[in-house]
């Protein structure tokens, strides 16, 4: 089983899209336990939410020019979800020294990723295994 996961993401969903299709595809043994965008009409919660998992709007606004009091919010927002790691697709701010501490080494930036497969094998980092691993070591 891989590990519970939150994710960050701001705009499109396109990263997200990515990450959906590789946790429902199997390929990587993950669960998405959240996804949170800072922007209320960004296109990735609409995308979450259709594939059924829970979404939400922190709005980053609200935070101004503090930064580690938005981090805080999020963090609670995120362990409240019960995600354990957190990965950020289609994420555009700089995560913060308390966001990394929050979550630390658990924490994946896969907005470099352009397919499931490269989905899954960044986020092995934080602990969500790419599938194939993971069924390995259940023995399936």
């Amino acid at each position: 089983m891989g590990a519970n996961i939150g994710v960050l993401c701001s705009d499109d969903g396109e990263k997200l899209s990515l990450l959906i299709e590789a946790v429902q595809k199997k390929i990587m043994a993950a669960e998405i336990k959240i996804v949170v965008a800072g922007r209320a009409g960004a296109e990735a919660l609409t995308l979450a939410r259709q594939a059924g998992f829970y979404a939400v709007f922190v709005p980053r606004a609200a935070y101004h020019a503090n930064r580690d009091g938005y981090e805080r919010r999020l963090g609670a927002v995120l362990r409240e979800a019960g995600a354990e790691a957190v990965v950020l697709a289609g994420y555009e701010w700089t995560v913060g020294e308390v966001l990394r501490e929050a979550f630390p080494g658990r924490l994946a930036n896969l907005n470099e990723a352009g397919s499931p497969e490269e989905m899954a094998a960044l986020a092995a980092s934080v602990g969500a295994s790419p599938a194939s691993l993971a069924g390995q070591a259940h023995g399936s």
